[in-house]
């Protein structure tokens, strides 16, 4: 005996397998927005990296709002010039800034200037930080001193005020009167003799681990304007 079919049921099930479908590919699709509009920028920033950016935001026009930059040391002999047109490129497209893992130099001075700024984990758990310094001459490493004090206007102006100019001008207040002084941020309270701390200022010298550094006690990246994203 043959069993008898039910039209009903198998129409039923192709339509309920459709639905899950195009669910399935809504949530993709959602995704990938969210992923592309994000501009990685990994290791040392350059003038070439720069230029595919700019091209990236000139081509596709409002898909990229936030350029996210992963483990950079800064930027080389251009750094003064990368990072005057990374400002402009924040300002006249609005983009929001990111960071994982160390950001150092002239990538903590164009994090600090994104319409928004947010600090995210590693995949590894190294931590994540910005290390501010004052802007130097690459062929003399004397300090520009007129450039660092436009900058750190910029960046307390970026933090609605929150990141104040006298903890920005702290980078000049080095033993040696080098202008060689650091500061230090990290997403997580990093562990010291006297507690855990976020925000650091270094003197210059050379330091094996942060907690040789001077805490600054209550500092958390929020408290100077920036977020701190799971």
């Amino acid at each position: 005996m043959h069993k008898q079919s039910h039209p009903w049921r198998v129409t039923f099930a192709e339509l309920l397998i459709l639905i899950i479908a195009c669910s399935i590919v809504a949530i993709k699709s959602y995704r990938v927005v969210n992923d592309f509009s994000r501009i990685s920028l990994q290791g040392e920033l350059n003038l070439n990296s720069v230029a595919q950016i700019q091209a990236a935001l000139v081509t596709n026009p409002g898909v990229f709002n936030t350029l996210q930059f992963e483990d950079s040391p800064g930027a080389g002999a251009a750094a003064t010039i990368i990072l005057e047109k990374l400002e402009i490129l924040i300002n006249r497209h609005q983009l929001r800034t990111e960071a994982i893992g160390s950001c150092a130099s002239a990538c903590a001075a164009a994090f600090l200037l994104g319409s928004t700024r947010s600090l995210l984990p590693t995949d590894d758990r190294k931590p994540t930080f910005l290390m501010i310094h004052a802007i130097r001459n690459h062929r003399t490493r004397e300090v520009n001193y007129g450039k660092t004090e436009v900058i750190n206007k910029k960046i307390a102006s970026k933090s609605l005020g929150k990141f104040p100019l006298s903890l920005l001008n702290r980078i000049f207040d080095d033993k040696k009167g080098t202008g060689d002084g650091e500061i230090y941020i990290y997403r997580e309270p990093q562990r010291t003799p006297k507690g855990k701390h976020q925000v650091f200022v270094c003197d210059g010298a050379p330091h094996r681990l942060i907690s040789e550094c001077e805490a600054v006690p209550g500092l958390t990246p929020e408290s100077l304007g920036i977020q701190v994203r799971p």
